[in-house]
C-alpha cells in the first residue's frame, strides 16, 4: 500500500521581507501587523509508504534502500529518505548522499531540512455499513473487531466507530481509550440489518421467475418478469448510490487529519452490477442469453472509481470485509444449486465482492471475501498500520491541485507482492485549508495562530423548514498583514464556511475573499480592536455544527474554528 504525503519544507520570514528591510529603503512604507510570513519553497518530499508481501502474504520487513526503485510519471526518482518501520519499532536508514548536479541546491536542502524521525499518527476508523449488511454475519466480524482492538490498538492510535442506516452517524469519534471503541462496536450488535430485505426481495423475484412458463418465449409473463428485475435493480441501483455517498463522506471528514488514516469497512458486499443475479437466473431458466445485453445499464463501476479516487486524495486507505464469509447470502443459498445453475450463483456471489475487492486495491489496503478467517484479516491490517516502508523523494510543486502517477519496484525480488498507493495529488493550499475545514466539522482541529472567533446569531424564516443563519468571524486586527497603499494600508482575507447537522447532512463550503483596509492614521487606534466579517448560511431548524478557516493572503497563515449551535427561527 502507498499512503502518500507531501512534507513541504518551509521558510519563516517577516512580512518586511516582501518589500525589502527598512535598512534598505528607508523612506518606504513598510508592511504592518500579521504574524511571521509563511511561504512553500517550491520543493518538497513526497513520501510513498509501500507495503511488501512475501507468497504467503506475511510482511517482508529486511530490505534496504537499495532495493527499491520509485518512478513519478515515468521518471525514476532518486531516493533520499528510507525507513523500515517492524511492528511498533523503527529502524531508520540514511540515504545516500546526493550530488548537486543530481539533484540541486534546493534538494539537498530538503534531504537535510525535511527528515521524517517519527512515526505518524496513526486514525483507524470502523465503519459499518448496516444498511448492507445481515446482523448475524455482522456480529461474528464485531467479535474479532473488539478482539482486534484490545490486542493491536494500543495508544498512541486513534480509533473511531461510524455507522450507516439510511444516514451516517459517528458513534465515537476518535479517542485512544479502548473501552469507548469496544462500547460503541457492541452497540451495533442489536441494530437492524438492511440486507436481509434485500435478500427476501430478490428471492420472491427469483421464485417468480422460477414458476414462469419456459416454453412461452416473449410472453406477456416474461415481461412483466423483466419489469420486477429492473425494479429491482433500480432500487439497489439507488440505495448503491447513497451507500458510496456516505462512505466518501466518511473519507472528506477525515482529509485534515495528519498521519496514517485507515477506513476498516464491514458489509456484505456492495453490487458493481445491481440485479446482476436476477438477470442470470432469467437468462438460464429461459435460455435468453439476450436479456444479459441489459446489464450494461446497471453497471455502476464509475461510482465506486470515483470512490476510490476521492479516498487516495485525501490519503485514506480502505480495507474491506465481506462479513458474508464462504456463505454469501445470495440466490437463496447454495441449498439451490441444483435450480439454479452453479454459473449464475458464482456470477451473483462475485458481483457482490467485487466491489469490496476494487475499492480496497484501488486504495492501498486489503479486501477479505469469501473467508471466515476475520481474526487473520484484521492482523493483516494490524501488520500494515505498523510494518511498512517510507520511500522519499524531492519533487518541484506546481502551486495547483494535480494527479501523479507512483510506481515502485523491487528488480531483484520479483517473488515479493508490493502494495501502494499508485497515485498522489498534488495540493494547493487552499485545497489543503478547505479539507481541513469540512475535517473540523467532525474533529475538532487545534490550529489557531489568528486567534480567529466565531459566533452565531438569530435566525431568521427563509422559507419552509429553512432559516437564514447569521455567521460572524473576527480576528485581533494586529494580526493582519496590512501593506501601504496611497494612505491606507490593505490587506486580504480568504474565509471558508460549512456547516454539518446532526444527522449528518452537510453543506457545501462557502468561500468569500475579503479585503481589510485601514486608513494609514487611524491604525494605531484601530491596532488593538477586533477586525470582523460578516456571513450567512441557509440552514434547516436542528442543532448544527459550523466550521470556519481563514487565510491571511499575504503570510499564507491559517486558522480554523469550530462552534456548536441549535437552530430555530425567531420569527
Amino acid at each position: 500500500m502507498c499512503r502518500t504525503v507531501i512534507f513541504t519544507v518551509t521558510a519563516f520570514v517577516l512580512v518586511a521581507a516582501l518589500l525589502g528591510s527598512a535598512a534598505d529603503q528607508p523612506d518606504e512604507k513598510q508592511p504592518i501587523g500579521g504574524l511571521s510570513f509563511k511561504d512553500e519553497i517550491e520543493l518538497t518530499v513526497v513520501n510513498v509508504e509501500v507495503h511488501v508481501d512475501d507468497k504467503d502474504g506475511n510482511p517482508v520487513t529486511d530490505l534496504t534502500i537499495d532495493d527499491f526503485r520509485v518512478i513519478q510519471d515515468g521518471q525514476e526518482r532518486p531516493l533520499t529518505h528510507f525507513q523500515a518501520y517492524t511492528g511498533q519499532a523503527i529502524a531508520p536508514v540514511p540515504a545516500p548522499e546526493l550530488t548537486q548536479r543530481e539533484i540541486g541546491d534546493a534538494q539537498d536542502q530538503a534531504t537535510t531540512g525535511a527528515a521524517e524521525d517519527d512515526r505518524r499518527p496513526v486514525y483507524v476508523a470502523f465503519y459499518v455499513d448496516n444498511q448492507n449488511l445481515d446482523p448475524l454475519d455482522r456480529n461474528r466480524v464485531l467479535s474479532q473487531a473488539a478482539a482486534f482492538v484490545q490486542e493491536r490498538l494500543h495508544p498512541p492510535v486513534k480509533m473511531m466507530v461510524v455507522s450507516y442506516s439510511n444516514s451516517l452517524t459517528v458513534v465515537q469519534s476518535f479517542t485512544d481509550d479502548q473501552e469507548l471503541i469496544l462500547r460503541a462496536l457492541r452497540s451495533q450488535r442489536m441494530k437492524t440489518g438492511a440486507r436481509v430485505e434485500r435478500d427476501q426481495a430478490h428471492q420472491r423475484v427469483t421464485d417468480t421467475i422460477r414458476r414462469g412458463d419456459r416454453n412461452s418465449a416473449g410472453s406477456r409473463d416474461q415481461l412483466r418478469m423483466i419489469d420486477l428485475i429492473e425494479g429491482i435493480a433500480e432500487e439497489e441501483s439507488n440505495s448503491l448510490r447513497f451507500s458510496l455517498h456516505a462512505l466518501r463522506t466518511a473519507v472528506a471528514s477525515m482529509a485534515g487529519l495528519p498521519g496514517e488514516k485507515s477506513i476498516i469497512y464491514i458489509s456484505n458486499g456492495l453490487p458493481m452490477v445491481p440485479g446482476m443475479d436476477l438477470y442470470y437466473i432469467f437468462a438460464s431458466t429461459f435460455d435468453s442469453p439476450t436479456a444479459l445485453t441489459q446489464l450494461h445499464k446497471w453497471d455502476q463501476s464509475h461510482e465506486f472509481t470515483t470512490l476510490a479516487a476521492a479516498a487516495n486524495a485525501q490519503d485514506v486507505t480502505l480495507y474491506t470485509i465481506g462479513a458474508g464469509g464462504i456463505r454469501q447470502a445470495t440466490v437463496g443459498g447454495v441449498e439451490q444449486a441444483g435450480i439454479v445453475d452453479t454459473v449464475s450463483l458464482s456470477v451473483s456471489e462475485d458481483n457482490y465482492v467485487d466491489g469490496l475487492r476494487f475499492i480496497a486495491e484501488r486504495t492501498g489496503g486489503r479486501a477479505l471475501v469469501f473467508s471466515n478467517d476475520f481474526g487473520r484479516a484484521f492482523n493483516n491490517i494490524g501488520d500494515d498500520l505498523f510494518s511498512y516502508y517510507s520511500l522519499g523523494y524531492p519533487f518541484n510543486m506546481t502551486g495547483g491541485d494535480k494527479v501523479h502517477r507512483i510506481e515502485v519496484e523491487l528488480p531483484e525480488h520479483h517473488e515479493l507482492t508490493l502494495r501502494y498507493r499508485q497515485r498522489f495529488v498534488e495540493k494547493s493550499l487552499e485545497t489543503r485549508v478547505q479539507e481541513k475545514v469540512v475535517t473540523n466539522l467532525v474533529f475538532p482541529i487545534d490550529e489557531n495562530p489568528l486567534e480567529i472567533k466565531v459566533s452565531v446569531g438569530a435566525a431568521t424564516a427563509a422559507g419552509p423548514e429553512r432559516v437564514t443563519v447569521p455567521i460572524q468571524v473576527d480576528l485581533p486586527l494586529r494580526l493582519i498583514a496590512l501593506l501601504p497603499e496611497g494612505e491606507s494600508y490593505v490587506g486580504r482575507v480568504l474565509l471558508y464556511i460549512a456547516a454539518r447537522d446532526s444527522e449528518g447532512g452537510q453543506s457545501d463550503i462557502v468561500r468569500q475573499e475579503h479585503e481589510v483596509r485601514v486608513a494609514e492614521d487611524q491604525y494605531a487606534e484601530l491596532e488593538s480592536g477586533r477586525w470582523s466579517v460578516d456571513a450567512a448560511l441557509l440552514m434547516k431548524n436542528g442543532d448544527f455544527t459550523v466550521s470556519v478557516g481563514l487565510m491571511d493572503q499575504i503570510t499564507r497563515q491559517t486558522s480554523f474554528a469550530s462552534v456548536k449551535k441549535s437552530v430555530a427561527s425567531s420569527d
